[in-house]
């Protein structure tokens, strides 16, 4: 009941302030007509094919225009240090692959007593890598280039030295666990 009382305040505040005019004629029966062609499948309001169209293409060139932008980006860093320095760069793939063969090894050479070397060097190798790729960006923010340039060899003669010392450890772990095979007597 109190909702009531409300709605009769808000009513009577309300009053005069209400638009008073009648509706012309035949309103009710356009209404009407217009509620049973809807229901019947007709449409409420006349739509212009040819707006909805142009809505979908504009909405189509707007997508391929934003994803041009996306999928643009910027070259990637070897890219930038390639257009640097064109040796550089071929130097650069020379060592990786270089390396990426001795890794491949060092890991065949793996066994249960050389494993924590081997860890511990591809953590090393990963902190040298991670070096080298922040000498690549300041190569391309414009270092100097010959001071930079020198450091990134001697980064990948690092790891090519280390590489090499771990892999002769391991061969020398493995003579010396043959040899204690050998003189063992049962």
């Amino acid at each position: 009941m109190k909702e009531y009382e409300d709605i009769e305040t808000l009513f009577k505040t309300l009053e005069g302030s209400f638009d008073g005019e009648t509706p012309r004629e035949g309103h009710r029966d356009r209404f009407l007509s217009r509620l049973s062609e809807e229901a019947k499948g007709g449409t409420q309001r006349n739509d212009n094919p040819w707006w909805r169209n142009l809505s979908i293409a504009a909405t189509i060139a707007l997508l391929l225009a934003s994803s041009v932008f996306i999928f643009r980006g910027e070259q990637s860093l070897d890219a930038q240090v390639a257009e640097i320095s064109p040796q550089a760069s071929e130097t650069s793939r020379h060592f990786a692959g270089l390396i990426s063969v001795q890794i491949k090894e060092l890991e065949q050479m793996s066994s249960p007593e050389t494993k924590p070397l081997i860890d511990d060097t591809l953590t090393q190798l990963e902190m040298l890598d991670s070096d080298y790729k922040k000498l690549e960006r300041d190569l391309v923010q414009g270092g100097d280039s010959k001071l930079i340039l020198s450091a990134m060899i001697t980064n990948f003669q690092t790891r090519i030295d280390l590489l090499r010392e771990v892999m002769e450890r391991v061969e020398e772990v493995k003579q010396f666990k043959n040899e204690n095979y050998e003189n063992t007597t049962i």
